[in-house]
C-alpha cells in the first residue's frame, strides 16, 4: 500500500512538473522564433520562468505538507488525550477495585471474628455443660466456620484431647436418657447437625414460594434425632438454650450458602424463647447478623404465639435488635385467634401461621375475629397468612373456601434434608426452587 501512494505522489509531482516546464519550453520558442529574441537571452529567460515556476511548486507543496503534519499532530494530541484520560480512568478504577477489595476483606473478617466468637462462645458452653469446662478445644467442635474446610469435614480431636473417645453408640430406642444426652452432646460436638426444608406453596396453584427449615441431630451411625427426643432429655438437663442456640447458628449457616446458591430462597428460622432470654448467646447472635444483613431478603425468624405473647423487655429488645437490621418476623403454633395484627406490623411480623384444624374449628367467632375474616384482616395490615399442618386434600378445599393465598404440610411436601451439592457448589446460574433432596 505504501508503495502505491509513493507511486501515485511521484506521479503527481511529475505532472505539477511538467506544469511549469513546458510553458517555459514555449516561451523559449516563442521568444526565438516569434520575436526574434538571441537563443541566449530566450533560454535564460525560459530558464528564469521554469525557476519561478519550481519555487511556486515548491511553495504549494510546503503548504499542503503543513496542512497534513498540523492534521497529524492534531490526531496524535487527541490521541494522546484519549489515552491520558484511559490511563486516569484505569487508576480510578484500580483505586476503587482497591477499596473495594480492602473493604470487602475487612467485612469478610469482621463476620468471620463475630462468628468465631459466637461458635467459641457455644462451644464453651457446650463444654461446660459436658463437665470439661474451657479445656473441650475449639477445633474439635463445631458448627463449622467460614475459616473451616469447603466439605465442612468435622475435625477430629488432638490425641492428648481431655474429650474421652465416644462409646459405641446403641440404637436410639435401647438408650437411657443418660446415654441419649451424652449422644446429643457427641451429635452437636461433631457438627452431624442437618438442615431439612419443608416447602410452603401458594394455593390453588401448589407452586413452592418458601421454606421451612427445620435442624435435626444425627447420631455417628446415621440415626436421625428428631426434636421430640432431644427435647424430652435435653430440656431437664438445662442444655436446652445451648442445644437451640447451636441450632439456630447451624441453621443461619446453612441458609447464608442456600441464599448464595438460589436468589430467590427464602427460609422461615425458628428461634425459641431460650434464645431470646440468652444474654450471654444473644448479642452475639445479632453482631454476627450485623455482618450479615444481605440475608434479611431470604432469612424470616419464626416464633411461636407463646413466645410472642410472653415476650418481655429482654425478648422485645432481642426483637427490636434484630428488626432494626431489616429481617422480618413470622408466629407460628397459632392457637388464639384472637389477634393484634397492627401491633404486630409495627414489630415486623410480616407473616401468621395457622394450623389448617384451628381455622376449621375457628369458623364460628373466636373474640372479635372470625376465621373467615382472619385473612382480609391481616391483609390489610400487612401481614401475610400461612396455614400450616395441611395433610388431606380435603382440608385443601375447606381452607381455600377463606381465599388463603398460602399452605404448608406434609400433603405438599414432608421436610428433606438439603442435599450436600447445594451446600459445596455454587453454579454459575443458580437453579430455582426446589432446594430439598427428591
Amino acid at each position: 500500500m505504501r508503495e502505491l501512494l509513493d507511486l501515485s505522489r511521484s506521479g503527481r509531482q511529475a505532472a505539477a512538473t511538467l506544469l511549469y516546464l513546458v510553458p517555459s519550453g514555449g516561451l523559449v520558442f516563442g521568444l526565438i522564433h516569434l520575436i526574434g529574441f538571441a537563443p541566449e537571452l530566450a533560454l535564460l529567460t525560459g530558464l528564469i520562468a521554469a525557476m519561478l515556476g519550481a519555487e511556486a511548486h515548491a511553495a504549494i507543496n510546503r503548504t499542503i505538507e503543513r496542512k497534513e503534519v498540523r492534521k497529524e499532530l492534531q490526531e496524535l494530541t487527541s490521541l494522546a488525550a484519549g489515552l491520558s484520560r484511559d490511563l486516569d480512568d484505569a487508576a480510578d478504577k484500580i483505586d476503587e477495585l482497591e477499596e473495594r477489595l480492602e473493604r470487602e476483606t475487612e467485612e469478610r473478617m469482621e463476620r468471620i471474628f463475630s462468628e468465631i466468637r459466637v461458635v467459641e462462645s457455644l462451644v464453651k458452653r457446650l463444654a461446660d455443660a459436658r463437665g470439661f469446662g474451657a479445656a473441650l478445644p475449639i477445633e474439635a467442635s463445631v458448627p463449622a466456620t467460614e475459616a473451616a474446610t469447603e466439605e465442612e469435614a468435622p475435625v477430629q480431636p488432638e490425641a492428648d484431647s481431655m474429650v474421652p473417645p465416644p462409646k459405641p453408640e446403641k440404637r436410639l430406642e435401647d438408650m437411657n436418657d443418660e446415654e441419649l444426652l451424652d449422644t446429643i452432646r457427641h451429635s452437636l460436638e461433631t457438627n452431624r447437625v442437618d438442615l431439612y426444608l419443608q416447602p410452603v406453596v401458594n394455593l390453588p396453584q401448589r407452586k413452592i414460594m418458601y421454606y421451612e427449615g427445620l435442624s435435626r441431630l444425627r447420631t455417628e451411625k446415621g440415626e436421625i434425632i428428631l426434636p421430640r427426643d432431644y427435647m424430652r432429655v435435653a430440656e431437664p438437663a438445662g442444655m436446652m438454650p445451648t442445644v437451640d442456640n447451636i441450632l439456630l447458628f447451624r441453621c443461619i449457616q446453612v441458609v447464608r450458602k442456600l441464599a448464595q446458591r438460589n436468589s430467590k430462597a427464602g427460609v422461615f428460622c425458628n428461634i425459641s424463647a431460650f434464645s431470646l432470654l440468652d444474654e450471654e448467646f444473644f448479642p452475639q447472635f445479632v453482631e454476627y447478623m450485623q455482618h450479615n444483613t444481605d440475608l434479611a431478603q431470604h432469612l424470616i425468624f419464626e416464633f411461636s404465639q407463646a413466645t410472642v405473647n410472653g415476650a418481655g423487655p429482654v425478648e422485645r429488645a432481642s426483637l427490636d435488635a434484630l428488626a432494626a437490621l431489616g429481617f422480618r418476623f413470622s408466629m407460628d403454633q397459632v392457637t388464639d385467634l384472637r389477634l393484634n395484627p397492627a401491633a404486630l406490623h409495627d414489630r415486623n411480623f410480616r407473616f401468621i401461621k395457622v394450623s389448617s384444624a384451628t381455622m376449621l374449628e375457628g369458623t364460628h367467632s373466636a373474640g372479635d375475629i372470625h376465621a373467615a375474616d382472619l385473612k382480609e384482616l391481616l391483609k390489610r395490615n400487612g401481614i401475610q397468612l400461612i396455614v400450616d399442618k395441611i395433610e388431606q386434600e380435603r382440608e385443601v378445599v375447606d381452607v381455600l373456601d377463606f381465599n388463603v393465598d398460602l399452605g404448608q404440610g406434609f400433603l405438599f411436601g414432608e421436610p428433606r434434608p438439603v442435599r450436600e451439592s447445594v451446600l459445596k457448589e455454587t453454579p454459575a446460574k443458580a437453579p430455582e426452587m426446589p432446594l430439598a433432596a427428591d
